[in-house]
C-alpha cells in the first residue's frame, strides 16, 4: 500500500492533521493557562473581593485561608510647604503584589528594577509626575493628612495599573499599616478596598460561589474569567485566529484525503472483485481493504501527534506556562484523524463493496456517489467541536463549508451542463476539454468541490492572518511613544517643539484638550434624552469629559458614518458611546465646562481603535470650536532609553506638566506581538503544505484520466498539438471555474472572518487573485506533461 500515490498522500494529510489538531489540543490549555495570568497580572489577583468599605469579618475569614494581599485605593491630597496635589493614593499590604512585578527606581529617571514588597511604614513612594508636580526628590518629606512620610523610592509601573491615558494620575504608595495614622479616611470617605486571592480554577470557583450570597450591595467579585480585561489585547484574538486557521488546515487535508480515496478505491478494486469471486464475506472483504489502510495510517497519526506534543512544550515553555503536556489532548489529535479518514475516506472505499466482481473488473462507478459527499459534510461538526469544545468561533467557517458543498450540486453542475451546450459549436479543442468534465459527474463534481474549498480556505486564511498581524505591528511601530505629556499651555507650546527638536526627538500631533460635561441633546436635558442605561452612557454622564479639536482623522480612528468634522459648530462621536447615547447625525449637542457652553452638530461616527498606542476622544470637534474655553493640550513623543535621564530637563523647564512612563506596558505589547508573529508564521506553513496536498491530490486524480484520454485521441489520429491545446483547456477549465467561485466565497465570507475578528473591517486585498495562481500553474503543467504521459503510456 505504501507504494500507491494516493496513499502516501493520505497519509501525509493525516500527519499533518494530527499535527495541527493535537499542536492546538495541547496548548489550548498553555495558552488559557497564559491568558488567565496576564489577566491577573493586569487584576492583580486570580480572584478580587472589591466594595467601599471594608470586608465583613465572614468574608475575611473565608479569603484569608489563601494567599491575598489587600490594598485600599482613594483620592487625597499631598502636601509639601505651601505645595497641594491631589493624587490617587494606594495603601497596601506587605504582601503586595501577588503577581506581576512592582517597578521602582532610586531616583527620577534612574534605572528601574523590581521591588519585592510595597513601602515600609513611614514612608511613601510617589510616581514620576507627582514628583515633577510637587518639585521634589527622593529623600524629601511630604505630609499626606496628619502623618509625615519619607519619599523613599519611585514608582515606575505598577502590575495591576490599567492603561490609559487619563487614568494615569498622579500615583502614591503608602503602606496598609500607616492608613489609619493619616486620618484621611473617615465615615462617609469615598475608597475601594480590595482583597486580592490567588487561587487555581477549582479553589477560585469554589470561592465566587461561597462569596455570592455574602456580597454586600457595595460589594462585587471579578475574576479571571469574568472580568472584561479578557476582550482586550491581541491575545484573545490570537487565539481564535490559530483556532479558525488550524480548522481549516484541517478542512483542506480532508479534502486531499476525500480526493485520493477515489482513486485508493479503483487501486483496490481488482482484489475486491477477486475476494468476492473466491468467496469471501463482506466483512473479511472490509477488514482487509480497509482496516489495513487504517492500521497503518495510525502510524502517521502517532508521529504527528509526538511532534505536536514536543512542538507544544517548546511553545508552552516560551509563553512561560507550568500547565504539562496533557494526555487527553494526545489522545483527542489521535482520535481527529481516524474521524478525519472515517469521514472523508472511508465511505468511498465502502462503497465498491455493494458492487459486482465484474463491475469491479471493468472499473465501474457506483451508483450511490452522493453519499461520501453527505458524509463530508458531516464530518466537520465533530472536528470542530473536538478541537474547540463548542462551535461558537468557528460557526462562520462551518456555516460556509456547508453552503459550498451544499451548494454546488444545486448551483455548480447545471452551470457546468449550460456551458457544454453552449460550447457545442466552439473548436474541438475546447469541446473536448469541457466534455472530459462535464460527462465524469462522479470526479468533476469532488474534485472541483475540494479545488474551490481549498482555494478559498487558503486566500482568506492569509488575508485574514497577514492583517492580522500588520494590525497588531500597526499599533506598536519601531519607534511608538513612549511618553506622553499633558498639561502643556498654549504659551509652553513652541517652546516644547524646540525642545523635542533639540533632542532629536519628534511629537506626534497636539490636541488640545478641554473638560466639559454634556448636558444636553436636541435642547432636552441629557438624562430625559437618554432612555438607554448602558455602562457606556453611564460613564459619559456621571463625569467630565476630555474634548478635543482637529479637522484631521487621527490613524487610530475611522469615519463610520457621515463625514470629518470641519466647520466650528461640529463634532464627531464615538460610534459605541453614541449607540448608547441614541445619538444620530444631525443631533445638537450641549456641554457645560469652565467657560461658555458649547453647542455643536454631529456630522459624523467614528469607530475607535482603543488599544491604540495614542490619545483617543469621544468628542472631536471642528477646529475653532473650543478655542474660547480653557484648554490644556496633549501629545507624546519617543525618547530612547539611554536618554531618557535628559527628562529631568523637560521637567524642570515645564513644571506644571504630567510626564507618562509607557516603556513597561510597551515592552509587554511589543512580547505579544512576537509571539503573536511567530504563530501567525507557523499556521502559514501549514496553512501552504495543506494546500500543496490538494493540489498534489487533484493532479493524481485526473492524471490517470488525462493519459487514457490522450492516448485514445492518439489512436484516433490526433497529434501533439492537439493533447497539449485539449490538456490546457480541461486545466483551464477546471482550476479557472474553481479560482473563480473561490474568488466570490472569499469575496461572501469578508463578512463573517470580520466580524469575529476585526470588528466588522475586512477590506478587499491583493489575497483575492491568489486562487488564479492555480489556473495559470495547472495550465502550464498540463501542456508540458501531456505528451510525455501519452509516450510513455504508447510504450507500456
Amino acid at each position: 500500500m505504501w507504494r500507491s500515490n494516493a496513499f502516501r498522500l493520505q497519509a501525509l494529510a493525516i500527519f499533518i492533521a494530527a499535527l495541527a489538531m493535537t499542536t492546538m489540543l495541547v496548548l489550548r490549555d498553555s495558552v488559557d493557562e497564559r491568558f488567565n495570568q496576564r489577566t491577573a497580572v493586569a487584576l492583580g489577583g486570580d480572584l478580587i473581593l472589591d466594595g467601599t468599605r471594608f470586608p465583613d469579618p465572614g468574608q475575611r475569614e473565608l479569603l484569608e485561608a489563601f494567599n491575598h494581599t489587600e490594598t485600599a485605593s482613594f483620592a487625597s491630597v499631598l502636601i509639601h510647604q505651601d505645595q497641594f496635589l491631589l493624587a490617587s493614593v494606594r495603601a497596601v499590604s506587605d504582601s503586595y503584589p501577588l503577581y506581576g512585578e512592582l517597578q521602582i527606581s532610586d531616583e527620577r529617571f534612574s534605572p528601574p528594577y523590581a521591588a519585592a514588597a510595597g513601602p515600609q511604614p513611614g514612608s511613601i513612594w510617589l510616581a514620576g509626575q507627582a514628583l515633577d508636580r510637587l518639585q521634589l526628590k527622593v529623600g524629601e518629606t511630604l505630609s499626606l493628612g496628619e502623618r509625615t512620610l519619607l519619599i523613599e523610592r519611585v514608582i515606575v509601573q505598577e502590575p495591576d495599573q490599567q492603561s490609559g491615558f487619563y487614568s494615569m494620575n498622579p500615583r502614591a504608595m503608602i503602606a496598609l499599616e500607616d492608613l489609619e495614622s493619616t486620618g484621611v479616611l473617615a465615615a462617609g470617605s469615598r475608597y475601594h478596598h480590595n482583597l486580592l486571592i490567588a487561587a487555581g480554577e477549582n479553589e477560585r470557583q469554589a470561592l465566587e460561589t461561597a462569596l455570592q450570597p455574602t456580597l454586600r450591595p457595595d460589594q462585587e467579585v471579578e475574576t479571571v474569567a469574568n472580568t472584561s480585561l479578557r476582550e482586550r489585547g491581541p491575545i484573545q484574538q490570537l487565539f481564535l485566529w490559530s483556532q479558525l486557521a488550524i480548522m481549516l488546515v484541517v478542512l483542506l487535508c480532508a479534502a486531499a484525503i476525500f480526493l485520493t480515496s477515489r482513486h485508493r478505491a479503483r487501486q483496490q478494486q481488482t482484489l475486491c472483485a477477486v475476494m468476492k469471486t473466491v468467496g469471501a464475506t463482506q466483512q473479511q472483504i472490509a477488514r482487509r481493504l480497509l482496516g489495513n489502510d487504517a492500521l497503518a495510517l495510525l502510524l502517521p497519526a502517532l508521529g504527528g501527534v509526538i511532534v505536536a506534543a514536543l512542538l507544544g512544550g517548546i511553545i508552552a515553555e516560551r509563553l512561560q506556562s507550568t500547565v504539562t503536556v496533557p494526555w487527553p489532548a494526545l489522545l483527542q489529535g489521535l482520535i481527529g484523524p481516524v474521524v478525519l479518514w472515517t469521514g472523508f475516506a472511508a465511505p468511498t472505499l465502502w462503497q465498491q463493496l455493494s458492487l459486482s466482481p465484474l463491475s469491479l473488473l471493468r472499473g465501474a462507478e457506483t451508483a450511490h456517489s452522493r453519499g461520501p459527499l453527505l458524509i463530508a459534510l458531516i464530518t466537520p461538526v465533530p472536528l470542530a467541536l473536538l478541537l474547540t469544545g463548542s462551535f461558537t468561533a468557528l460557526w462562520p467557517l462551518l456555516l460556509l463549508t456547508c453552503a459550498v458543498a451544499i451548494g454546488l450540486p444545486v448551483l455548480l453542475w447545471p452551470l457546468v451542463m449550460m456551458v457544454d451546450r453552449l460550447l457545442r459549436n466552439a473548436p474541438l479543442p475546447a469541446r473536448l476539454a469541457f466534455r472530459r468534465l462535464s460527462r465524469r459527474k462522479a470526479t468533476t463534481l469532488p474534485l472541483l468541490a475540494a479545488l474551490i474549498i481549498s482555494l478559498s480556505v487558503l486566500s482568506m486564511s492569509m488575508q485574514a492572518g497577514r492583517q492580522l498581524l500588520a494590525d497588531w505591528q500597526n499599533t506598536l511601530p519601531e519607534q511608538a511613544p513612549n511618553y506622553f505629556v499633558i498639561n502643556l499651555f498654549d504659551e509652553d507650546l513652541a517652546a516644547f517643539e524646540d525642545w523635542l527638536a533639540g533632542h532629536d526627538s519628534e511629537s506626534q500631533p497636539l490636541y488640545p484638550v478641554v473638560r466639559a460635561r454634556l448636558t444636553g441633546i436636541n435642547d432636552e436635558a441629557v438624562r430625559d434624552a437618554v432612555t438607554k442605561e448602558e455602562d457606556r452612557a453611564e460613564r459619559a454622564l456621571n463625569r467630565d469629559l476630555s474634548l478635543t479639536e482637529s479637522n484631521t482623522l487621527p490613524d487610530s480612528n475611522l469615519i463610520k458614518d457621515g463625514r470629518m468634522a470641519q466647520q466650528p459648530g461640529e463634532v464627531t462621536v464615538e460610534s459605541k458611546l453614541a449607540d448608547s447615547l441614541g445619538l444620530s447625525i444631525g443631533d445638537k449637542l450641549t456641554f457645560t465646562g469652565s467657560a461658555t457652553p458649547i453647542n455643536a452638530t454631529v456630522t459624523g461616527l467614528r469607530e475607535v481603535d482603543w488599544e491604540s498606542f495614542a490619545p483617543n476622544f469621544y468628542f472631536m470637534f471642528a477646529e475653532g470650536t473650543l478655542e474660547d474655553q480653557n484648554r490644556t493640550w496633549i501629545t507624546s513623543f519617543f525618547m530612547p532609553a539611554e536618554k531618557s535621564a535628559e527628562l529631568s530637563q523637560l521637567v524642570v523647564q515645564f513644571p506644571q506638566i504630567s510626564l507618562l512612563d509607557v516603556n513597561a506596558i510597551l515592552s509587554n505589547l511589543q512580547d505579544i506581538v512576537a509571539q503573536a508573529s511567530q504563530a501567525a508564521f507557523m499556521v502559514g506553513v501549514l496553512l501552504m503544505l495543506a494546500a500543496l496536498l490538494v493540489l498534489g491530490a487533484a493532479l493524481l486524480t485526473t492524471a490517470d484520466q488525462l493519459r487514457q484520454d490522450n492516448s485514445l485521441l492518439m489512436t484516433l489520429g490526433g497529434d501533439n498539438r492537439l493533447l497539449r491545446k485539449t490538456a490546457a483547456l480541461q486545466a483551464f477549465f477546471m482550476a479557472g471555474g474553481a479560482a473563480l467561485l473561490a474568488t466570490l466565497i472569499h469575496a461572501v465570507a469578508l463578512w463573517p472572518l470580520g466580524e469575529r475578528l476585526f470588528d466588522g473591517q475586512l477590506p478587499l486585498s491583493y489575497w483575492l487573485a491568489l486562487p488564479w495562481l492555480l489556473p495559470l500553474s495547472l495550465t502550464t503543467l498540463a501542456v508540458m506533461i501531456a505528451p510525455l504521459k501519452t509516450k510513455q503510456h504508447a510504450r507500456q
